[in-house]
């Protein structure tokens, strides 16, 4: 079978919304099977539900893979449990029910990522792990997503709750972890698999942004994933 002729991946990027730091991820993906990236409006904030009916606009007529990153997560979800054409759901480095302490729901609103260092900013997402390259694209990337799209973001975040919905997805899910993710700890991959106990999941040695930086790595565990759908 051909790269053509295998199941294709939709891949939603994560809370930048540009899919632009996916780059490695989806040539090395390219070389194994068709990869569809989405990417967000940036121009005006959109909730979780607005930015699924974008997604579903946009997926393929026939059977597909789609992919959450981080933020993307809880779209992913709702659009494995709407469409019977999803063969398999990859969840990276992301949760059903958002990850931070309700008291920080009311701080989204004040979110400005300008106050924030941007050493403070590649240490909860890169760790020690982000090339001097990829700490100078995040620096770019962050810095064109307009400030109230990402408190917007943020918001949708906060206050987002998948598992029921999660619990409709009936295909097969893989969950990719970061043993050094400081945003997404391991409880919210345990609510994922207590949900769903036959998920698969792949650990790595990696921070938050795991698909960034262990691009090849992520790419052959996606590939065999896929590869096992029927």
């Amino acid at each position: 079978m051909g790269t053509a002729d295998k199941i294709p991946i939709v891949l939603l990027p994560g809370m930048d919304g540009s899919g632009v730091l996916l780059t490695a991820l989806i040539e090395s993906l390219a070389s194994f099977r068709p990869v569809q990236v989405i990417s967000f409006p940036n121009d005006r904030p959109l909730t979780y539900d607005e930015l699924t009916a974008f997604v579903l606009q946009r997926t393929p007529d026939g059977r597909f893979v789609v992919l959450g990153e981080s933020f993307s997560g809880p779209i992913a979800i709702e659009v494995a449990a709407t469409q019977q054409r999803v063969a398999g759901l990859v969840l990276a480095s992301t949760f059903a029910r958002h990850p931070m302490p309700t008291l920080l729901v009311p701080l989204a609103r004040m979110l400005d990522l300008r106050w924030v260092p941007a050493r403070v900013v590649e240490a909860a997402l890169l760790g020690s792990a982000g090339s001097l390259d990829l700490k100078e694209g995040l620096g770019r990337v962050l810095a064109k997503l307009p400030r109230e799209v990402l408190r917007a973001r943020a918001w949708e975040v906060l206050r987002i709750d998948k598992r029921n919905r999660l619990c409709a997805v009936t295909c097969p899910i893989l969950c990719l972890h970061g043993r050094f993710d400081r945003l997404v700890r391991r409880k919210c991959l345990d609510e994922i698999t207590a949900l769903h106990p036959r998920c698969e999941v792949r650990t790595f040695d990696a921070p938050h942004m795991l698909l960034e930086t262990r691009p090849g790595e992520a790419a052959l565990a996606i590939n065999h994933f896929c590869d096992q759908l029927i």
